[in-house]
């Protein structure tokens, strides 16, 4: 390896684009390269724990999906009122819209909500739709909450204890939960000192810190062994054909491609820094982490940082998440002029 990733590290550390960034190169079982910085003072180590945010979506509700799959418990076209009462302009909804956020509703707060998460399907169920189901793609917390609530029926219960029982235990995901022990060593995602641990998403904080969308904290150990999973065809997680199935782009011809769950790296996709081919898979969390994973070489890269509690402190509210973004691609940019590709 070159010097290009350390040095964007050290100019994302001047220019207080974040103060604790790690990121990790791998393909198979080498470890390509492996870089913690900090200015703060403080030792980051592969245990240290990051706010995944909708990391989440992928690490946790995709994966209890795909599995669910696996077992026939379900099926992408599932329709959602076989789980819960729909109203009538929801009687079309699907599995595989809410995967591939095409449910017809974007990013909307639930804080109008009573605050239960237990019955906050109704409430997500009633929301208008913005755009008809199935047509585009927008981008939706909402349908992965949704997608929550129908895992923890199928799997008889809460999400975090069926995620833990399904996936981390069988993966050896030893550190990885909701709701951690805030004594623990965390890096705080929040603008408010003192906050480390607790979930920075504000729907899943206000539903009780465990939702499909959000709320998840993992490091950079459990995270390589997701990575690497993923590398591996989804192995020894899920069966090929549904692996196969869920890394196609379900949204062809529409505002972003998707797989079912998986964000599908394109042309268009900048985040990636090019360093990605053309149906790469991965996902990015609001509070500045990301994990994608090239299928045709099996390079993976993991970026855990605190970008955005920097960013919320220094830009206004339509910048500063395009400070976090720009962050991603730039690493992501060094890390391909480091591997000569």
């Amino acid at each position: 390896m070159k010097n290009y990733l350390n040095t964007c590290i050290q100019t994302l550390l001047a220019n207080e684009t974040a103060r604790n960034i790690i990121v990790r190169v791998g393909q198979g079982d080498t470890i390509l390269c492996d870089v913690k910085a900090t200015s703060e003072d403080r030792v980051l180590t592969d245990h240290t724990l990051f706010d995944m945010a909708s990391v989440t979506k992928i690490v946790v509700t995709t994966s209890l999906a795909l599995l669910a799959f696996d077992r026939g418990l379900l099926s992408p076209s599932d329709p959602v009122s076989k789980f819960f009462p729909v109203p009538e302009d929801k009687k079309q909804l699907t599995i595989q819209h809410l995967m591939t956020h095409t449910m017809g509703i974007g990013h909307k707060s639930l804080l109008g909500s009573d605050g239960s998460y237990e019955g906050i399907e109704q409430y997500i169920l009633n929301i208008p739709s913005d755009f008809s189901i199935g047509s585009d793609v927008r981008y939706s917390c909402p349908a992965f909450i949704l997608l929550g609530r129908i895992l923890e029926q199928i799997f008889g219960d809460r999400l975090d204890r069926a995620f833990d029982t399904h996936v981390a235990k069988p993966l050896g995901m030893k550190e990885t939960c909701f709701l951690p022990d805030r004594t623990l060593d965390i890096v705080n995602a929040n603008p408010t000192d003192g906050e480390e641990g607790l979930v920075h998403d504000p729907n899943c904080r206000y539903l009780g810190g465990v939702c499909g969308n959000a709320g998840l904290f993992s490091n950079l150990s459990d995270m390589t062994v997701y990575a690497k999973t993923l590398a591996a065809g989804g192995a020894p997680l899920f069966s090929k054909e549904i692996f196969a199935l869920a890394t196609q782009n379900h949204t062809e011809g529409m505002a972003e491609s998707r797989g079912l769950g998986y964000l599908y790296v394109d042309d268009r996709y900048t985040q990636a820094g090019g360093l990605f081919s053309a149906g790469s898979i991965g996902h990015c969390g609001h509070t500045g982490q990301s994990v994608f994973v090239d299928r045709k070489s099996g390079l993976y890269v993991i970026i855990l940082s605190d970008a955005t509690r920097h960013a919320i402190l220094k830009y206004e509210k339509k910048k500063y998440y395009k400070v976090v973004k720009q962050m991603r691609s730039d690493l992501h940019g060094a890390i391909k002029l480091d591997l000569g590709l």
